[in-house]
């Protein structure tokens, strides 16, 4: 009499639904290449890591390689052409430092274009948030064209995007009018991604939803109700993949309130306790603010923060957390695309063909 295999026993990976079938207008040929090219972000962050200079970032045929963007000098991603096409490609990678992983804890909601509270005074981030590591303080820097009420989104989200915009929207706006651009971007990626696009629309002459289209894979939430709704409105098309398994895109939670909100009227500032998410009072470590507000949900109106795009959702459940959030084999699959290639065969490729190249000459 045969018996079930012990849990130990089972296979890691479990497959419960794969996207089989597509909305329309979704293309999962368009979607494994953003993902591809979001690879390569990861690719330019490890060759930075390594340190050697020999070895410098590029894209093969059929993409060129426009520009980089870094925050102090870290790389973040990159805008790149394709060849014999208009295809303009804005790219970023997801989280890679320890100091990172607290800049997206910073879940401090500020608004886009100038970073101010809602009684429209300026947040200032800055200090130690975790020992040894320092929040640099972003909220001087503006995004022009954006209105006041366009919505709010997290303060460390915002704070990256901002250190790297103007060279995306330089190379963006060196561009033939009738190209077509495609953003896109992985779990932080996704939300930087996200911000972006406002800020394409705005301040290049890309001025038209339809010359633009994001693909995000397992992003967390980046703003408010309000920056959802109006970034709806913007009438870009988003395609927001990801894995009911992931709890990276759970982040943040889409309320703090548990049972039933304040009124309306009572602004998030309004009443502030030791230990909230907004205005000057706040805990060093956000999260552990955001659940301090929870409990003292009575006192006040806790905030929102909403998913925007349109959703595709599949779930492939592993053993660890950390691979429900794999792009380059569990994303894939989830769209029923064959695995990429691993990023260290990929570096290490790229680094033989650079030197060949160099030899060569």
């Amino acid at each position: 009499m045969s018996s079930s295999p012990a849990p130990y026993q089972l296979a890691d990976r479990v497959i419960v639904s794969q996207l089989n079938t597509y909305p329309s207008g979704f293309d999962p040929s368009v979607a494994r290449k953003l993902a591809e090219l979001t690879q390569r972000a990861y690719d330019q962050f490890s060759l930075f890591e390594q340190k050697d200079k020999s070895q410098i970032f590029n894209l093969k045929k059929p993409y060129l390689l426009d520009t980089e963007f870094a925050e102090k000098d870290i790389p973040f991603g990159y805008v790149a052409s394709e060849v014999d096409s208009d295809n303009v490609y804005v790219i970023f990678r997801g989280t890679r430092r320890f100091v990172e992983w607290f800049k997206d804890a910073n879940i401090q909601l500020v608004s886009l274009n100038r970073s101010t509270d809602r009684n429209r005074q300026r947040v200032e981030i800055k200090g130690d948030i975790a020992e040894g590591v320092v929040q640099e303080n972003q909220s001087s820097i503006e995004i022009p064209g954006i209105d006041d009420d366009f919505g709010y989104v997290t303060a460390g989200f915002r704070g990256i995007y901002v250190s790297l915009r103007q060279k995306l929207i330089d190379a963006l706006s060196k561009k033939p009018s009738n190209a077509k651009i495609f953003v896109a971007g992985h779990s932080l990626g996704g939300a930087l991604a996200t911000l972006a696009i406002p800020d394409i629309l705005r301040n290049t002459h890309f001025k038209h939803p339809e010359s633009v289209v994001l693909y995000t894979f397992a992003s967390p939430r980046c703003g408010d109700r309000t920056f959802a709704l109006n970034f709806e409105k913007l009438g870009v098309r988003h395609w927001r993949i990801a894995n009911t398994e992931d709890f990276v895109t759970m982040l943040p939670f889409p309320t703090g309130n548990v049972f039933k909100p304040a009124p309306i009227e009572a602004l998030p500032e309004s009443e502030l306790g030791t230990g909230g998410v907004a205005g000057v009072d706040k805990n060093p470590n956000p999260i552990f603010g955001f659940f301090k507000a929870m409990h003292d949900r009575n006192k006040r109106r806790m905030p929102d923060y909403v998913h925007t795009g349109t959703p595709l959702y599949f779930t492939i459940h592993e053993a660890a957390l950390e691979k429900h959030h794999n792009l380059d084999e569990v994303y894939m699959l989830g769209i029923s695309q064959d695995p990429l290639t691993t990023a260290v065969n990929v570096v290490n490729k790229a680094a033989t063909d650079i030197k060949d190249n160099v030899s060569g000459r």
